[in-house]
């Protein structure tokens, strides 16, 4: 049962004046700050609070939102937490959970602005304590991953806060009695804080309201005394509950029911988890899998996270773009850096596209469309290949002089060098064959496709060597 509640505020939670009266109200040395940052760069590397420390909804995700309680040992033993304490503040009546929520990057819910004391990890590691303006919650530059509200700055900078917090969240509206009392009366307390290396300190001590336990006083002089550099106090009372290892590691305040000889921990709000190392986020951006606390990226990913691309601008030059798979070309264009046209016979995005035209000529490199004009009457003698082959011909038709010199000795030898790999070519062209003879020796069908030979002698120009060669392979007419 709830039988020993500590409660800050009489009505409601939490102060009505905003967040300039309590920039405007602190000490001047602190000027416009209304909080204490401890940057990642001077704590442990990696991260370590981003990947270990999550605040938790009670009961697991969705809790908040459902007005569920849940004590410390069921959610912590839900999420495999090592170690975990009691967090935020909750509406004793209906159980809502009190105060900013952000939970592992997910933002819960907003306070509104309530000026009370926060606890908070940034993207980047950045440990976050005291005072936020509404701009601050929400920021998107370097987001808030874990956040949650309590009642009370302890330390700010190694130094006890509690008369400064005392200004800015006391409640104008209400007696300043209660809040005093609640920052005086010795019970079981709750707390979160860092050190001078940014080692997160989790702060637990069992009591009971008004017989024993700490005041915040002491609580503040203990950490301060034990090295804590900033620090807030959480929910207390019956609330204050440790766990270690999903097993209940504190003595609680409240008495069990039905039996209440013995003491049983409080269904709570949220929750402070340290827990082994996870991955930011879990699936790892749907771009890798989560091993051991890390992400191994799939193929085409990096970054911590994967979520950024291999390939990066400008990898793919003018004619591309970066994909997961590396570069894709624009149509008309192929390579690593998509910097090469496409060879005839082929055309599309990255050339990967075989032209299929039953007529005899080059296709754009674009579209495919038959409608590339070469030079001269040579548009009769191309026809679709493999890149080596229609290479091989672009070399042949367009050079219009011999491949090789003819004169001596030496160039006799070339000849029949060449020659012999025509016959090979020829040879070795398969299915290809009788569209390779239609485009070497002509089609014979009313002169539409002179063939190779046919072209060179309507220029009246003598043959080179190597399309000789081809034409003594042509069947006799």
């Amino acid at each position: 049962m709830d039988d020993d509640v500590l409660l800050p505020y009489a009505n409601g939670h939490g102060p009505s004046h905003s967040h300039r009266y309590v920039r405007d109200c602190q000490p001047a040395l602190h000027g416009n700050i209304t909080h204490e940052s401890w940057p990642s760069s001077n704590h442990t590397s990696d991260h370590t609070h981003v990947m270990t420390v999550s605040v938790l909804e009670p009961g697991g995700p969705g809790g908040c939102g459902m007005n569920q309680r849940a004590t410390v040992e069921e959610t912590a033993s839900a999420a495999g937490c090592l170690y975990a304490q009691n967090g935020g503040f909750f509406n004793t009546k209906s159980n809502w959970c009190l105060g900013n929520v952000v939970s592992d990057g997910r933002m819960v819910q907003d306070s509104g602005g309530v000026q009370n004391a926060q606890f908070g990890i940034r993207r980047d590691g950045t440990l976050v304590f005291g005072y936020l303006s509404q701009d601050e919650v929400s920021d998107h530059t370097n987001p808030f991953v874990q956040l949650f509200s309590g009642v009370v700055w302890l330390l700010r900078n190694g130094e006890v806060y509690i008369n400064q917090s005392l200004v800015a969240e006391c409640d104008k509206t209400q007696e300043t009695g209660l809040f005093r009392t609640f920052v005086n009366v010795v019970s079981a307390r709750t707390a979160v804080g860092h050190d001078t290396e940014g080692k997160l300190i989790l702060f637990q001590i069992d009591g009971q309201t008004g017989v024993r336990g700490m005041s915040l006083w002491e609580v503040a002089e203990f950490l301060k005394k034990n090295g804590v550099i900033n620090a807030i106090n959480l929910d207390g009372g019956g609330s204050s509950t440790y766990v270690i290892d999903g097993s209940l590691a504190s003595y609680p305040s409240d008495h069990c029911v039905p039996d209440g000889r013995w003491r049983c921990g409080r269904r709570v709000s949220t929750i402070l988890c340290v827990h082994p190392r996870h991955c930011q986020p879990v699936n790892c951006n749907g771009h890798g899998d989560c091993v051991d606390g890390r992400c191994s990226c799939h193929e085409g990913w990096q970054g911590v996270a994967c979520d950024t691309l291999v390939c990066q601008s400008p990898a793919c030059g003018h004619h591309g773009v970066c994909t997961v798979y590396g570069c894709v070309c624009d149509a008309g264009w192929r390579g690593k850096n998509c910097s090469q046209v496409c060879p005839l016979g082929f055309f599309g995005p990255s050339c990967t596209q075989e032209c299929c035209y039953d007529d005899i000529c080059p296709c754009d490199p674009q579209t495919g469309s038959c409608n590339t004009t070469v030079r001269k009457e040579t548009n009769y003698t191309l026809h679709k290949g493999t890149q080596t082959h229609m290479q091989l011909i672009l070399e042949l038709l367009f050079t219009q002089k011999p491949l090789v010199n003819t004169r001596g000795e030496r160039g006799r030898q070339a000849e029949e060098k060449y020659l012999q790999g025509m016959s090979s070519l020829w040879d070795s062209w398969g299915s290809r064959q009788q569209r390779a003879r239609q485009a070497i020796c002509g089609s014979g069908r009313g002169g539409k496709n002179p063939g190779v030979g046919g072209v060179w002698g309507g220029h009246g120009t003598r043959l080179p060597v190597g399309i000789e060669g081809l034409l003594a392979n042509c069947p006799a007419a």
